[in-house]
């Protein structure tokens, strides 16, 4: 039967209870909120399907994919693109399976802010998928819906990260021609036990809120956490000030298998990987550096026909492979984990989160005058520049 024994050794996928014959397996949270499989011993048969089915146990290295090809793209609906984190590539492959009768899974938050995979078959739900959610998203019984489909003969897209891609394949053994999978180059996922802390505070005393983990509000570049209260007040901030994406980007709240991530790498599973272009300047002047765009790996014949026939959805160039990951650390080298993350979880369960807060990421005159230098820079158009300086160092 699957057992954790570290919890570097499990991404928390869901495929090992959604295999179970027996239903033996509950997903059941941990300390730092964070989901792995726990057996009932009484109930299991020892029939090993969970273990032959988890990704980071049988995890073999992508080999090279010669026929790869790349591509810069930025939606040609400017809505759309305002609504995405970036240049809007995943809309167009969904509303490719919804116009054929299929059926689109991605990530949402509900109205409890809980942010889980869900399946839609309208493509007016598709604005649930646009924007980054940090936060591991819980499967629920997606994969489940998932093969349902598949065995119906329906279209089914699958869209998440590299471990949910890799497990939903092991549940499902075999390959599907009416499968489209897409994932997304995946920094790490916080927790959504801190998370559901988090906006518990925020609720109590602003009321029910919206909340965009990417807005770009101040432009793409300075895409930033905008969180909306009843009243229609907001409060926005990037990773330099936010409370969440302090958390995050520190490396403190990230889940332990995302430090050693078995995922990382350039050839993919996938039909198509997307994720973030903020160097487009120096791709191809021709785009609006303002709305965002989206670099794409195509991997498959299948994603490459896909492709052209939504094509004309973009604006779009199509570039090297080796230009396309040129500097994308998250394609390779996995974050640390923050050094006082032990400390911080075992008084995540003592303390309130402003006292966490205040703990760990204090609101100091070093973070204001950060959070002034960058609303300056930006006011001034001057955010971009510095940007590219700083990553040029």
């Amino acid at each position: 039967m699957i057992e954790v024994n570290k919890k570097q050794d499990c991404c928390g996928c869901t495929a090992c209870a959604a295999i179970c014959p027996k239903d033996a397996i509950i997903m059941k949270e941990d300390n730092e909120g964070f989901l792995y499989p726990e057996v009932d011993r009484n109930v299991c048969v020892n029939c090993r399907l969970c273990e032959q089915v988890c990704p980071i146990k049988n995890y073999r290295s992508k080999s090279s994919n010669p026929k790869q090809k790349a591509a810069i793209v930025q939606n040609k609906d400017q809505n759309i693109c305002r609504q995405s984190t970036s240049g809007g590539a995943f809309t167009p492959i969904a509303e490719y399976v919804i116009d054929r009768g299929g059926i689109v899974f991605g990530v949402a938050i509900d109205d409890t802010y809980r942010v889980k995979h869900i399946g839609v078959t309208n493509k007016e739900d598709l604005e649930k998928f646009r924007n980054s959610k940090y936060v591991q998203s819980d499967m629920g019984d997606t994969y489940k819906r998932v093969k349902y489909n598949l065995e119906k003969g329906t279209l089914v897209c699958f869209s998440g990260t590299p471990c949910q891609i890799e497990g939903l394949l092991g549940y499902l053994s075999k390959s599907y021609d009416n499968l489209i999978l897409v994932d997304v180059v995946c920094r790490a996922v916080p927790s959504p036990g801190v998370w559901r802390k988090y906006i518990d505070m925020e609720t109590s005393s602003r009321g029910e809120c919206t909340v965009r983990f990417r807005d770009k509000t101040l432009g793409y570049q300075y895409s930033t956490m905008e969180i909306k209260d009843e009243n229609g007040l907001v409060t926005r901030g990037g990773i330099e000030s936010q409370p969440w994406l302090r958390m995050f980007f520190s490396g403190m709240i990230i889940r332990p298998s995302c430090t050693v991530c078995h995922f990382r790498n350039r050839y993919r599973s996938s039909d198509f990987t997307i994720w973030d272009c903020f160097n487009i300047s120096r791709i191809d002047r021709k785009f609006n550096e303002d709305v965002g765009t989206t670099r794409v790996l195509i991997h498959s014949k299948k994603g490459e026909k896909i492709f052209e026939e939504i094509r004309d959805k973009f604006k779009c160039k199509m570039i090297s492979c080796e230009k396309a990951i040129e500097g994308v650390r998250e394609m390779e080298i996995s974050p640390d984990m923050n050094e006082k993350h032990a400390e911080f979880f075992y008084d995540y369960s003592q303390l309130s989160m402003e006292e966490l807060l205040e703990k760990y990421f204090p609101t100091t005159v070093k973070v204001k005058v950060k959070k002034n230098i960058r609303l300056i820079l930006n006011r001034l158009g001057l955010d971009k520049t510095v940007k590219h300086i700083m990553k040029k160092g």
